[in-house]
């Protein structure tokens, strides 16, 4: 959801989740940064609603903001256990950044230093499309709709922000009764000289391999993940990250934790980047009554 807005509301719960990432352990004033998002699927199950609310924190460098997503999913094709769904996504979101100079070093004169704080604020929006088949998807969504500079830097030496297009892929696939592999893959660019490729893999454990019944089951289930991070900007395409996961699913409770290793020069200055997260799923109803048929879009988050 924070990379399309297509994705809010396609899974038949409301789902709440804290993530907290502490990046660069090791350095002082590294960056680290914590979002409470939440998603909905609406009473009359077209669509959905969701946001974020986050701050982040990077060195002098404070930002602290909020995005409202709301999403249409329509059936292309809708027979029982087999549906072809394609999803329409928007996002609109606002930032305070707030940038503070008073702990500045006075040694070395520099006229553009007040060696106060400055605030700005910023807007934007996103969009988006998603084509699932089952347990398998693939979409575009597009960043920084809105041409905007921070009011906070100087508009002749900062360029506006692109567009930033997100074209991502995956798939939810049973290799055994309870056992399932989840590959995704990532890639985004500005189409300005930056651009990166993510590849996923989660291997789940746990829950059932039938999903027939139209009663709604919770089920319990651990997971192990791999993320492959690799930068494609024009003129520097080399190894950026590597970051293996772990998380355990009970009843509508869950965990995760993640360890990110850089693969860059940076990594012998520090000790890595951790990332945990909580989260809590709650279904709207015992049956699913959405649709033609009784039984949900997804059961399961890509």
């Amino acid at each position: 959801m924070l990379v399309n807005p297509s994705f809010t509301g396609l899974t038949q719960s409301t789902i709440f989740k804290v993530i907290h990432r502490q990046q660069w352990i090791g350095f002082e004033n590294a960056p680290k940064t914590s979002f409470f998002l939440f998603k909905h699927r609406l009473k009359g199950r077209e669509g959905g609603i969701g946001g974020y609310v986050f701050s982040d924190f990077n060195g002098p460098n404070q930002r602290f903001g909020a995005q409202f997503n709301f999403s249409y999913q329509v059936f292309l094709y809708n027979k029982r256990n087999h549906k072809f769904i394609m999803s329409f996504g928007m996002a609109f979101r606002g930032w305070a950044h707030v940038l503070d100079q008073t702990k500045f070093t006075r040694d070395i004169y520099d006229p553009i230093v007040n060696y106060g704080k400055e605030t700005s604020f910023n807007p934007n929006a996103s969009a988006g499309v998603l084509f699932s088949y089952n347990h398998t998807f693939l979409g575009a969504s597009f960043d920084n709709l809105i041409p905007w500079t921070d009011r906070m830097y100087n508009r002749q030496i900062e360029p506006i922000n692109f567009v930033l297009t997100n074209i991502h892929a995956g798939s939810i696939l049973q290799v055994h009764k309870k056992v399932q592999l989840r590959p995704s893959g990532l890639f985004k660019s500005n189409f300005h000289g930056l651009s990166q490729l993510d590849v996923n893999i989660k291997v789940h454990y746990g829950g059932s391999s039938s999903r027939k019944s139209k009663y709604v089951r919770k089920d319990n289930d651990m997971w192990f993940g791999l993320s492959y991070r690799n930068t494609l900007d024009k003129g520097n395409t080399s190894p950026l990250s590597l970051a293996p996961s772990f998380g355990l699913t009970v009843d509508a409770f869950s965990i995760y934790y993640q360890y990110e290793i850089g693969l860059t020069s940076l990594q012998l200055q520090h000790n890595g980047t951790h990332q945990i997260g909580l989260g809590l799923k709650l279904f709207h109803d015992k049956y699913i009554k959405w649709g033609k048929f009784h039984n949900a879009i997804f059961y399961d988050e890509f």
